[in-house]
């Protein structure tokens, strides 16, 4: 394997031969040689890789090879769909090349979840009921039937509103033996073929779920898992696992079994029995959830909120003992083509008992309510090592790489939470120019994060900086609140100085928002959750990135208050041994947004002064890239490009 690296990144080598204007790197080459030895030796790897390694290429040139010489499966899984379509449309097809002059043949599989994906019978019968119709709805629907071959939405070419492509989509097929036209069959019949699958963590997370509790999942088996982005599977696996209980399921779940054609051939003495029982849980349920409702409008009145379950609820077992009665009840009676309905009852009888049991130490349990005081019981665990140190780490090699789950100098912390244990690692830095071309600066008038005046400050701050930069600029926010306020206060002048003001808002696709920084100079971009990650504009179209606070957790989320509870229970500091290194891997991310590539120039702004009023600002500085450091907002124009 060594020598098929050396072969291929080396000066003359297969890279130079497919990329113009190859040089070796040095960091992409250690990633590719420390990753091949793992896979080699089937052993875990945690590598951070800095912006600019090539790090995707890295992995994947490995990878392919000892998939195709081994007969063997990897997963290659994203967070952001930008690196997705990078790695899918560049980087594979590249490593395809280089396979090609190996004389090995890569194959190779995106796959996505079912909404993503076109049902045919679906369209067929929506068409014909259409047809002769001249609305706009009928126009588009034989728009996408003349698509023949075309079964992924993003390939269609054109855009279909939401609510139309769900009444086509493949979730929820009314087929039951599919043809091999099915997006769905030749999707399982093509990732059976492929050495490569690239999906999304959720897609990963939600298969494994299933794995777990069945033996099987959608993905077929697998030898070894890479997560790319590897800082965001701690969010997408707790909610990928986390489970969620309502009335209203049930009721919904109940409606469409007592309406289905074989319950309603059953006699009256049968159905009637089946009512009673369906009452006594019907009854049972609405109590519990109609107390805690009460419990939770006395403290905390009307707004809505969550509670953190501390001990078992007493009254689930005898409603879990009621729904059980009907299940046995309804199998007694052998009724045909319920066995659906009657899994996704039990499963959700299941879930309620996980979830008044309360036993789980590693699990966090709460109810929610919301302003109409509708109640729903949840349970998600506290990190994944509670659902992947068996059931992932004990089954296959796993790669996890990011820019961002070091902390200082080793993986203590990222490792600990994730639950693997026995690792290699490797930490490579970036090849950018830091001290030439970046600067960070926290100005020295900012007032505290907490007080009334901040954020006036903000705002004002953010003009100030617009006449430095003329636009340019990235605005990331810890809460759309905060960015909301801003927006308002900034209209008015971005719009009498001819700024390009724009805000993340719900329907408009971050892509587009980015495609605006990148296509006019005097666009200033305010974005909060998924502009921390994944936003890549290279060159000198962002040359400005503010940070109004530092990324802290938010204290007021169920899972955030558990895990503060259980580390302060343990006789630990909940701020150094979780709020501290979850705000740093979070402002690597943003401070990582600037730099995109070797041509990339400009300032890092956090307004927030704890960066130099707190003890712990010197390890905040210490923690990102080297660069020069400002107290004065004047100081932009000696690093920003012309």
């Amino acid at each position: 394997m060594q020598s098929f690296i050396q072969r291929t990144f080396q000066q003359g080598g297969h890279l130079s031969k497919i990329v113009d204007g190859y040089s070796p790197r040095a960091p992409q080459i250690q990633i590719s040689s420390k990753v091949a030895e793992c896979l080699g030796e089937e052993r875990h790897l945690l590598c951070e890789a800095g912006t600019g390694t090539g790090k995707s290429l890295g992995y994947l040139l490995p990878a392919a090879k000892w998939a195709v010489q081994n007969n063997k499966k990897v997963i290659i899984c994203t967070h952001t769909i930008p690196l997705m379509n990078q790695i899918l449309k560049i980087e594979l097809l590249r490593v395809s090349q280089i396979m090609r002059m190996e004389n090995l043949n890569l194959r190779y599989k995106l796959i996505k979840g079912k909404s993503h994906y076109l049902c045919k019978s679906k369209l067929g019968n929506l068409f014909r009921e259409l047809e002769g119709s001249k609305t706009r709805e009928a126009e588009m629907i034989r728009r996408i039937a003349e698509k023949e071959n075309v079964l992924d939405r993003s390939d269609l070419g054109f855009q279909v509103e939401d609510q139309l492509w769900n009444r086509i989509s493949a979730s929820f097929c009314p087929v039951k033996n599919k043809s091999g036209e099915c997006s769905l069959e030749k999707n399982k019949a093509a990732l059976i073929g492929a050495h490569i699958i690239v999906t999304n963590h959720a897609y990963f997370f939600n298969d494994l779920v299933v794995r777990k509790k069945t033996g099987n999942g959608n993905l077929p088996h697998y030898d070894a898992v890479i997560f790319d982005e590897a800082h965001e599977i701690e969010d997408v696996c707790c909610k990928a696992f986390e489970k969620k209980v309502e009335v209203q399921q049930f009721e919904s779940l109940f409606t469409e079994f007592f309406k289905h054609e074989q319950v309603l051939k059953l006699g009256l003495d049968s159905r009637l029995k089946l009512n009673d029982l369906h009452r006594d849980f019907q009854r049972q349920i609405e109590d519990l959830f109609e107390r805690i409702s009460r419990y939770m409008a006395r403290n905390q009145g009307s707004k809505g909120g969550f509670y953190l379950i501390p001990s078992k609820i007493a009254a689930v077992d005898e409603i879990c003992t009621a729904l059980g009665n009907f299940i046995k009840t309804v199998k007694e009676m052998k009724i045909k083509s319920v066995s659906e309905i009657l899994d996704r009852i039990f499963e959700g009888n299941d879930d309620l008992d996980f979830i008044g049991q309360v036993e789980k130490k590693s699990w966090a349990y709460w109810a929610t309510s919301d302003e109409r005081r509708n109640i729903a019981l949840h349970a998600a665990p506290l990190f994944p090592k509670a659902v992947l140190a068996y059931g992932l780490f004990d089954k296959v090699p796993v790669i996890l790489a990011s820019a961002t789950i070091a902390t200082g100098d080793n993986f203590n912390f990222f490792a600990g939470r994730i639950g693997v244990k026995d690792y290699a690692s490797i930490i490579v830095g970036s090849p950018f120019d830091y001290a030439n071309k970046t600067m960070l600066i926290c100005p020295d008038d900012a007032p505290d994060p907490g007080s009334n005046e901040f954020m006036p400050y903000v705002s004002a701050k953010l003009q100030e900086m617009l006449m430095y930069s003329g636009g340019r600029m990235l605005v990331l926010f810890t809460s759309m609140e905060k960015m909301k306020r801003v927006y308002q206060d900034m209209s008015f002048y971005c719009r009498e100085n001819g700024y390009n003001l724009v805000a993340q808002q719900p329907g408009t696709s971050r892509e587009e928002i980015i495609g605006q920084l990148k296509s006019n100079p005097k666009t200033m971009v305010l974005g909060c959750t998924s502009f921390w990650t994944g936003v890549d504009v290279p060159g000198n179209a962002l040359t400005t990135v503010v940070i109004p606070n530092l990324p802290f957790p938010m204290p007021n989320e169920p899972l955030i208050q558990a895990q503060v509870k259980l580390i302060e229970d343990a006789g630990r500091s909940s701020f150094f041994d979780y709020m501290f290194p979850k705000m740093m891997t979070k402002l690597k991310q943003g401070f990582g947004r600037l730099n995109r590539s070797m041509a990339c120039q400009g300032v890092v702004v956090i307004l927030d002064n704890r960066l130099v009023k707190k003890k712990y600002g010197g390890m905040i500085r210490h923690g990102l890239p080297s660069c020069p450091f400002s107290r004065q907002i004047d100081n932009m124009i000696n690093i920003l490009p012309c």
